[in-house]
């Protein structure tokens, strides 16, 4: 069975960094992935991507040896397991608010004795490169799990749900964090002392804990400053801003010659 990379090197205190996935286009999913990023993240949760979609996704990632990681939709044991039984390398769940929540997602995520996963079907074990024993045996042992912390509440019990046997990490979600203080997201980035006051505290929970947080940056100037803050599984921009930025700057540049002619 092959060897997760990402969670080897998370475990050696080392950082690393990936991208987002929006749309369902798994030749877009094998590009990102080909042009060396450490994971991808399919976001099954906001993305209008189908299950099949996904697998494929997974298989396109997994071909250019990099680490496919799935956003399920909901801390819910259909949508956890289906994830897993496609093949993620990784699954992200979102809205942890308490270490309840987070012992739910373990007990959906893991096979016994550590959870309750049901076993089923041949995908996952495919895309890890093995047979379906070895694959029950080491499941546990190599998949990434890793919990949303969004809310005030859960930043205030982050140490509770780090401390949940089975769980990875921790994975801010940024946006929805600035919105349960009641403000949007650009307001306040390295600008409201309290949201920054939120975003070190997940970190340096996490550095306390042994384990590691996550992130996700709009841009490598933001995805640098998170890292000196202490994330450790930093996620930088993602294909529809690649793709509205390469865009929009290309057209910028011929617009600009045509004034000029």
């Amino acid at each position: 069975m092959r060897e997760n990379t990402v969670k080897r090197r998370l475990q050696a205190g080392e950082t690393v960094v990936g991208t987002w996935m929006n749309l369902a286009e798994p030749l877009a999913a094998g590009l990102l992935a080909s042009h060396g990023w450490d994971w991808i993240l399919i976001d099954m949760e906001h993305g209008p991507i189908p299950l099949a979609d996904a697998a494929a996704m997974v298989t396109a990632v997994r071909a250019q040896n990099c680490v496919p990681v799935v956003r399920a939709a909901w801390n819910e044991s259909a949508q956890i397991q289906r994830v897993l039984d496609l093949g993620a390398w990784g699954v992200m769940v979102p809205v942890i608010n308490t270490a309840e929540d987070a012992r739910r997602a373990v007990r959906d995520a893991r096979f016994p004795p550590l959870g309750e996963r049901s076993r089923g079907g041949v995908r996952a074990n495919l895309t890890w490169d093995t047979d379906p024993g070895t694959y029950s045996r080491r499941a546990n042992e190599e998949i990434l799990l890793l919990v949303q912390v969004e809310t005030e509440e859960s930043v205030s019990n982050v140490a509770e749900i780090l401390a949940v046997d089975g769980i990875d990490g921790v994975f801010v979600g940024p946006n929805d964090l600035a919105f349960s203080g009641g403000k949007p997201w650009p307001d306040v980035w390295q600008k409201d002392d309290a949201y920054m006051a939120l975003i070190d505290a997940v970190a340096n929970a996490a550095k306390s804990s042994g384990k590691f947080a996550g992130i996700l940056a709009r841009d490598a100037v933001q995805a640098t400053q998170m890292i000196a803050r202490g994330y450790r599984f930093v996620g930088v921009g993602g294909d529809a801003a690649f793709l509205t930025a390469g865009s929009k700057n290309a057209l910028d540049v011929v617009r600009a010659a045509q004034k000029t002619v």
